[in-house]
C-alpha cells in the first residue's frame, strides 16, 4: 500500500489496528524499566501516522520546502491572532484617555479594577480553559473561545454603567485564558525543538505590532471624535470586537486540530510532519488526562520558578498595559491624544527587535535560556531610565526599551512547547504559568495609586524589583536545565550498548522523567 492510501485511510477511521500499541521497553531517569503499551486513546495522537512511516526518507531540501510551507501557512496568521490577543486586553488602557473613565464616573482607584477584573476571569476560567482544549479538538475549541470574546468587546460599547463594564471585562478575561495555551501546543505540533524558539518569537513579538496598531487606531479615533455621534471609545471597542469576529472566522475554517487534518498539507507531508518532531519526544498530543503526568508537573521545581517569574514579569507588564498611556500623559507631560502616539514607538521595539534577537540565538546557536535570561538582565537597566530618569527623553527611552523583557515569554512558551514532553504535563505547567500570569496581571494595576499621581514613584521601583526577580528566575531555570541534561548523560552512558530506544517510543506520550534518552534544550 502506498504512503498516500496508508495516511488517508487513517484518517478516515481516526485509528488504526491492534487496539493494543506495544511499544516497547524504555528506561526512565530513576533506572526503572518501563514496558510502553495500551491502545490508541493513550498514545499520542501523531503514533498512527508513525507507524506508517517506517521506509520513509526525504531530501533536505523536501524538508525545507515543507517548513516554508508550514511558515507560510500558520505564521502570519496566528501572529495577527496574538496581536489581537493584546489589543483586546489592552484596549481599556486606550479608552481610559479617550474619556471612558469620565464617563463612568471612575474615581479613586476605579479604573485599576477594569484592569484586574479581566485577570480575575482568567485566573478563574484558566484551568477549565486548558483542560477543554486537551479533551476537545483544538482549533475548533479555541475557535468557540475566540467568537466569545469578539461579541464581549462589542458589548463593551453598549453602556456606560460601571458594574457592568467590570462584568464584562472579567468575562473577556475568561473568554481569552485559552489564547497561550492554544498556540503553545499549535506549535509543538508542527516544530522541532530548534525551530520553535524563533516562531514563538514571531508571534510573541507582534503583540508589538498590537501595540502600534491598538495606539494608531486609537489615535485616530481620539483625533476625529467631534466627528461621531458616539462616544470615541466606544467607536474602539467596536472596531476591535468586529476585527476579532472576522478573524475567529477565518481560524474556524483555516487552522486544523492536528497536522493530520491540515488541508494545506498533501498526504506524504503529513507523515513528513510526523517525522520532522520525532526528535522532540512528542507529537500532536493526547486526549486523555493522566494523573502521573500531572503530579510529575506539580512537584518538579521549574514549574515553580515559571509561576514565579510569571508572577513576577507580569506585575510590570499589566501595569503598562493598563496605564502606559496614563503615564505618558500625566508624568511625561503628554496631551491625551499625543499619549497615544507616544505609545506607539514601544510596539516597534518590541515587533522589531525580539524577532531579530531570536534569529541571532537560533543563527549562532546560542543556549536559549541562557541568552533570555541576560536579556531580562540587560532591560532592568532600562527600567531604572524610567524609574530614576532625570529628564523625560531618558524616561521615554526607558519606556520604549523596557519591552525588550518580552523575550521572556518567547523563552517560557517556546520551553513549553519543545522541553515539556506529556501532553498531560505540558498543559499542566502551561497552566501554572498562566495561573502565574494571572496573579502578576492582577497585582500591576494595583501598584499605580491613585494618591502617587502623576509620578507613580512606588510603581516605577516596583518595575525594577520585578523585572530582576524574573532575571533571576530564569537563571535558575537553565542551571536546573543543564544539570538534568548532565545527569541524562551520565546514566545513558552507563547503560551503553545493552539497551536500545524501541522505535516509536517518541510517540508514547511519555514525560521526560519517564525517558532517560530526552534532553532539554537549553
Amino acid at each position: 500500500m502506498s504512503v498516500e492510501k496508508q495516511s488517508h485511510n487513517l484518517t478516515e477511521k481516526g485509528s488504526i489496528e491492534p487496539e493494543d500499541i506495544q511499544l516497547g521497553t524504555v528506561v526512565s531517569t530513576s533506572g526503572k524499566m518501563v514496558n510502553v503499551h495500551g491502545d490508541m486513546k493513550h498514545m499520542d495522537q501523531a503514533l498512527g501516522l508513525a507507524l506508517q512511516t517506517k521506509d520513509m526518507s526525504f531530501t533536505e531540501e523536501e524538508d525545507k520546502k515543507l517548513l516554508r510551507k508550514i511558515d507560510f501557512a500558520l505564521i502570519p496568521f496566528v501572529s495577527f491572532l496574538y496581536s489581537l490577543f493584546y489589543v483586546d486586553k489592552a484596549s481599556n488602557g486606550w479608552a481610559a484617555v479617550m474619556g471612558i473613565r469620565k464617563d463612568m464616573h471612575m474615581v479613586n482607584d476605579m479604573f485599576s479594577w477594569s484592569g484586574s477584573a479581566f485577570y480575575l476571569g482568567y485566573l478563574a476560567f484558566q484551568p477549565f480553559a486548558s483542560f477543554s482544549l486537551q479533551k476537545f479538538p483544538l482549533a475548533k475549541t479555541f475557535s468557540v473561545y475566540m467568537f466569545s470574546w469578539a461579541v464581549i468587546i462589542c458589548l463593551q460599547a453598549t453602556n456606560v454603567n460601571y458594574p457592568a463594564f467590570i462584568f464584562l471585562r472579567t468575562l473577556l478575561g475568561c473568554a481569552e485564558a485559552s489564547a497561550s495555551v492554544f498556540t503553545t501546543v499549535l506549535t509543538s505540533q508542527y516544530y522541532k525543538k530548534k525551530e520553535s524558539f524563533l516562531r514563538v518569537s514571531f508571534w510573541l513579538a507582534t503583540s508589538g505590532f498590537g501595540v502600534f496598531f491598538g495606539n494608531m487606531l486609537a489615535y485616530g479615533i481620539a483625533t476625529r471624535a467631534d466627528s461621531f455621534s458616539i462616544a470615541p471609545w466606544k467607536i474602539l471597542f467596536i472596531v476591535i470586537g468586529l476585527i476579532s469576529f472576522v478573524v475567529a472566522i477565518i481560524l474556524a475554517f483555516h487552522i486544523a486540530d492536528d497536522p493530520s487534518k491540515a488541508w494545506f498539507l498533501n498526504e506524504k507531508e503529513k507523515l513528513m510532519v510526523v517525522e520532522r518532531i520525532r526528535e522532540n519526544y512528542q507529537g500532536f498530543g493526547n486526549k486523555v488526562w493522566k494523573k502521573h503526568q500531572f503530579i510529575e508537573a506539580m512537584t518538579d521545581i521549574k514549574t515553580y520558578l515559571f509561576f514565579i517569574y510569571a508572577v513576577a514579569f507580569n506585575i510590570p507588564n499589566s501595569a503598562l498595559a493598563s496605564f502606559g498611556s496614563i503615564l505618558l500623559s500625566s508624568d511625561l507631560g503628554y496631551s491625551s491624544t499625543d499619549s497615544l502616539l507616544y505609545g506607539a514607538p514601544q510596539g516597534v521595539v518590541e515587533f522589531m527587535c525580539l524577532p531579530l534577537i531570536a534569529y541571532m540565538i537560533q543563527r549562532f546557536n546560542l543556549p536559549r535560556l541562557l541568552s533570555t535570561a541576560v536579556v531580562i538582565t540587560i532591560t532592568i537597566a532600562f527600567a531604572c531610565m524610567l524609574a530614576f530618569g532625570k529628564n523625560h527623553g531618558t524616561q521615554l527611552a526607558g519606556y520604549y526599551l523596557l519591552y525588550l523583557m518580552q523575550i521572556g515569554p518567547i523563552g517560557s512558551f517556546s520551553y513549553f512547547a519543545s522541553n515539556v514532553p506529556g501532553h498531560t504535563k505540558k498543559i499542566t505547567i502551561t497552566s501554572v504559568y498562566l495561573v502565574g500570569y494571572c496573579v502578576g496581571s492582577l497585582i500591576g494595576p494595583q501598584t499605580f495609586v491613585a494618591k502617587d499621581s502623576p509620578n507613580y514613584v512606588p510603581a516605577k521601583i516596583a518595575i525594577v524589583v520585578c523585572v530582576s526577580v524574573a532575571a533571576a528566575c530564569f537563571y535558575g531555570i537553565y542551571f536546573l536545565c543543564l544539570l538534568e541534561n548532565k545527569s541524562r548523560d551520565k546514566k545513558a552512558a552507563e547503560l551503553g550498548d545493552q539497551y536500545v530506544v524501541p522505535e516509536n517510543i517518541e510517540f508514547g506520550d511519555l514525560t521526560s522523567n519517564e525517558n532517560i534518552y530526552f534532553r532539554y534544550v537549553l
